[in-house]
């Protein structure tokens, strides 16, 4: 029963975060792309992969509405400055004019933090077949281009989620609209935060494990099940929290370690995938056996649980140590801007 109540505890704790703030909206996904930013870096679909980014579509001589837009990004910038993996992203359509060195002016001119606020440009097809085809938004040279007015496009900001999903557009030229795109992008970014709460679920789980055998050993009984009792209860909200971020967060779709540390040497990728597939699978059997043991100590069959607690101890603590280190590995090893 314990056991039992433990997984309901995951639910309830994580199951939530599916059933209120961000909309269930899905406009496709934006279509991979390698633009240059103002600083000379290339930005790719990829490399914003886990992060919430926000895409405006401006240029930098424009007359009309892209100021505004411009200015309510330098909002959100600044509303947003404590969500570490929501970035804003400024593609111009005008990118025969707004070369890097074009870019680099405006941004200073909005007070963009490069770290957090990106300005992209590309050849003039690159830039307008993603802006047409992915956002599904208008973008073409004006029919009777006055200073100031080159080209017509929509002022609309896209939410895009850590997969490249497009899960909303707001009015970039309405600053009453700003508040709800914050909401979604806080939500979405606390969706996308759900494997570094996964990483600290699995180093709690692996102390209250060591803590627990050193409790047995000094024949703290009452310690020793509290500990392991504590660490099956962390255990089931991991898992709820894992399989809700790779099922709903994620869609199913896997995270690739060579999308996430393109730069990163052959062995380190070997590496990798040999923590992954080890830790995988002592997962799988670590979970029933891990409840076994617990069942056999709570029914004081004694002997049997120190049997067969001598190889779950060290499976699970494997487990929950691997747990934290492909963390490390996929998403701080190798961060993305």
């Amino acid at each position: 029963m314990r056991c039992c109540s433990a997984l309901w505890l995951g639910l309830v704790l994580v199951f939530p975060f599916g059933m209120t703030g961000c909309s269930n909206d899905d406009f496709g996904q934006v279509a991979e792309f390698r633009l240059t930013e103002l600083g000379g870096q290339t930005i790719s679909r990829e490399t914003l992969s886990g992060k919430v980014w926000i895409a405006a579509f401006i240029f930098t001589r424009c007359a009309g509405p892209c100021s505004q837009v411009s200015l309510n990004m330098s909002r959100l910038q600044d509303e947003l400055s404590g969500q570490d993996n929501v970035r804003l992203v400024s593609f111009t359509v005008d990118p025969e004019y707004d070369r890097p060195e074009v870019l680099s002016r405006y941004a200073t001119r909005f007070h963009a933090d490069s770290r957090r606020w990106l300005f992209l440009t590309g050849t003039k097809d690159e830039v307008y077949s993603l802006i047409r085809n992915s956002f599904q938004l208008a973008a073409q040279p004006s029919p009777e281009p006055k200073p100031g007015y080159e080209v017509d496009h929509s002022t609309k900001l896209a939410l895009i989620d850590g997969r490249g999903h497009i899960r909303g557009y707001f009015d970039g030229a309405d600053p009453e609209q700003l508040p709800k795109l914050k909401r979604e992008a806080i939500w979405l970014a606390r969706l996308n935060g759900l494997p570094a709460l996964n990483a600290v679920l699995n180093a709690g789980c692996a102390s209250l494990l060591l803590l627990g055998y050193v409790a047995i050993r000094r024949r703290w009984v009452i310690l020793h099940k509290s500990c392991m009792l504590s660490a099956l209860a962390i255990s089931a909200v991991f898992l709820t929290s894992y399989l809700y971020f790779h099922l709903v967060v994620r869609g199913g779709e896997p995270t690739y370690f060579k999308d996430r540390a393109p730069d990163a040497p052959d062995w380190l990728r070997h590496l990798y995938t040999g923590i992954l597939l080890s830790h995988t699978a002592l997962a799988i059997i670590v979970a029933p056996l891990a409840v076994f043991t617990a069942y056999q100590g709570l029914r004081d069959r004694l002997v049997r649980h120190v049997r067969i607690a001598r190889w779950t101890l060290p499976i699970w603590l494997y487990v929950s140590v691997t747990g934290v280190v492909v963390y490390w590995m996929l998403y701080r090893l190798y961060p993305s801007p």
